[in-house]
């Protein structure tokens, strides 16, 4: 069986019918006489499963999948949070600016 590997040793395809001799051929390929197939291994819930290459056979890694990063709010949303507040919020976040400037400034503890 020819496996297909890229730079770094990461398993990305394979081929049963290619004869030995033909794997030469190609420059991204390994000849491996045992059993491969992608479905090998279990899945496991926020990774996914990576076959590599070790040199003598194909090993399985499991790499976490990365959080999408947060959506950035549209204008429309800045827009309708900022006018959503209460006037009870407004105030309150008036109040907590002016107090930080003043104990910034050394005039309240």
């Amino acid at each position: 069986m020819v496996l297909f590997v890229n730079e770094k040793s990461k398993i990305y395809a394979h081929n049963e019918v290619i004869p030995k001799e033909e794997s030469r051929n190609y420059t991204d390929a390994v000849w491996y006489e045992g059993e491969f197939s992608f479905l090998d291994g279990e899945e496991k819930e926020g990774f996914s499963k990576t076959f590599k290459w070790d040199g003598e056979k194909p090993v399985l890694e499991y790499e976490p999948i990365p959080e999408p990063p947060e959506p950035n709010p549209t204008m429309d949303e800045k827009i309708y949070a900022a006018v959503s507040k209460s006037q009870d919020e407004i105030r309150q976040e008036g109040a907590d600016m002016v107090m930080e400037e003043l104990v910034k400034r050394g005039l309240m503890v």
